[in-house]
Protein backbone atom coordinates (compact mmCIF):
# COMPACT_ATOMS: atom_id res chain seq x y z
CA UNK A 1 0.00 0.00 0.00
CA UNK A 2 1.39 3.39 -0.96
CA UNK A 3 0.95 6.19 1.58
CA UNK A 4 2.09 9.77 1.77
CA UNK A 5 4.62 10.85 4.36
CA UNK A 6 3.33 10.24 7.84
CA UNK A 7 2.54 13.22 10.08
CA UNK A 8 4.95 13.24 13.02
CA UNK A 9 2.37 14.18 15.64
CA UNK A 10 -1.12 15.46 16.31
CA UNK A 11 0.04 18.32 18.52
CA UNK A 12 -1.00 21.33 16.48
CA UNK A 13 -4.40 22.02 14.91
CA UNK A 14 -2.78 22.00 11.45
CA UNK A 15 -1.24 18.57 12.12
CA UNK A 16 -4.60 17.21 13.25
CA UNK A 17 -6.42 18.71 10.27
CA UNK A 18 -3.85 17.48 7.74
CA UNK A 19 -3.74 13.98 9.22
CA UNK A 20 -7.54 13.66 9.25
CA UNK A 21 -7.81 14.96 5.69
CA UNK A 22 -5.15 12.54 4.46
CA UNK A 23 -6.79 9.55 6.16
CA UNK A 24 -10.21 10.61 4.84
CA UNK A 25 -8.81 10.64 1.29
CA UNK A 26 -7.02 7.33 1.69
CA UNK A 27 -10.20 5.66 2.94
CA UNK A 28 -12.39 7.30 0.30
CA UNK A 29 -10.23 6.00 -2.55
CA UNK A 30 -9.34 2.60 -1.12
CA UNK A 31 -10.51 -0.41 -3.07
CA UNK A 32 -13.42 -2.12 -1.35
CA UNK A 33 -14.49 0.94 0.65
CA UNK A 34 -16.56 2.61 -2.07
CA UNK A 35 -19.87 2.00 -0.26
CA UNK A 36 -18.60 3.19 3.13
CA UNK A 37 -19.30 6.56 4.70
CA UNK A 38 -16.53 7.06 7.25
CA UNK A 39 -15.63 10.30 9.00
CA UNK A 40 -12.24 10.93 10.59
CA UNK A 41 -11.50 13.18 13.57
CA UNK A 42 -8.52 13.74 15.87
CA UNK A 43 -9.58 13.84 19.52
CA UNK A 44 -7.18 13.93 22.48
CA UNK A 45 -4.26 12.50 20.50
CA UNK A 46 -6.24 9.66 18.92
CA UNK A 47 -7.77 9.23 15.49
CA UNK A 48 -11.50 8.56 15.77
CA UNK A 49 -13.31 6.81 12.91
CA UNK A 50 -17.10 6.93 12.78
CA UNK A 51 -19.84 6.27 10.24
CA UNK A 52 -21.05 3.26 8.29
CA UNK A 53 -19.25 0.36 6.60
CA UNK A 54 -20.79 -2.16 4.25
CA UNK A 55 -19.25 -5.16 6.08
CA UNK A 56 -16.74 -6.11 8.76
CA UNK A 57 -13.92 -6.55 6.24
CA UNK A 58 -14.41 -2.95 5.04
CA UNK A 59 -14.46 -1.70 8.64
CA UNK A 60 -11.20 -3.53 9.44
CA UNK A 61 -9.59 -2.20 6.26
CA UNK A 62 -10.48 1.40 7.15
CA UNK A 63 -9.02 0.93 10.65
CA UNK A 64 -5.83 -0.57 9.20
CA UNK A 65 -5.42 2.33 6.75
CA UNK A 66 -5.82 4.89 9.54
CA UNK A 67 -3.43 3.03 11.86
CA UNK A 68 -0.76 2.64 9.21
CA UNK A 69 -0.88 6.29 8.22
CA UNK A 70 -1.30 7.98 11.60
CA UNK A 71 0.89 5.72 13.72
CA UNK A 72 -1.18 6.60 16.78
CA UNK A 73 -4.13 5.19 18.70
CA UNK A 74 -7.24 4.51 16.60
CA UNK A 75 -10.73 4.59 18.10
CA UNK A 76 -13.45 3.13 15.91
CA UNK A 77 -17.18 3.57 16.21
CA UNK A 78 -17.88 2.44 12.64
CA UNK A 79 -21.24 0.71 12.45
CA UNK A 80 -22.10 -2.02 9.97
CA UNK A 81 -24.86 -1.31 7.51
CA UNK A 82 -27.69 -3.80 7.96
CA UNK A 83 -28.51 -5.88 4.91
CA UNK A 84 -32.06 -4.85 4.11
CA UNK A 85 -32.54 -7.02 1.05
CA UNK A 86 -33.68 -5.98 -2.42
CA UNK A 87 -37.25 -5.06 -1.43
CA UNK A 88 -36.23 -2.01 0.60
CA UNK A 89 -34.03 -0.54 -2.12
CA UNK A 90 -36.38 0.73 -4.81
CA UNK A 91 -35.03 0.43 -8.32
CA UNK A 92 -35.27 3.49 -10.53
CA UNK A 93 -35.39 2.54 -14.15
CA UNK A 94 -34.44 5.05 -16.82
CA UNK A 95 -35.86 4.73 -20.28
CA UNK A 96 -35.10 6.52 -23.52
CA UNK A 97 -38.48 5.67 -25.01
CA UNK A 98 -41.13 8.42 -25.38
CA UNK A 99 -44.05 8.67 -22.98
CA UNK A 100 -47.01 6.39 -23.81
CA UNK A 101 -49.65 7.95 -26.04
CA UNK A 102 -52.17 10.06 -24.19
CA UNK A 103 -49.58 11.03 -21.55
CA UNK A 104 -47.13 13.87 -21.66
CA UNK A 105 -43.78 14.26 -20.01
CA UNK A 106 -44.76 17.56 -18.40
CA UNK A 107 -48.25 18.71 -17.44
CA UNK A 108 -49.77 21.48 -19.52
CA UNK A 109 -50.96 24.67 -17.89
CA UNK A 110 -54.75 25.00 -17.97
CA UNK A 111 -56.12 27.70 -20.29
CA UNK A 112 -58.34 30.39 -18.90
CA UNK A 113 -61.92 30.45 -20.09
CA UNK A 114 -64.15 33.49 -20.14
Amino acid sequence: MLFLARSPSLTTPLDRYATCAAIRCLIAYAEGLEDCHIDVAAIEGAIVLSGMASNDEARQRAIAIAAEYAGTRIVSSIALRADRGPSSHPQIELSNSPAPSGQTAAPKTPKETS
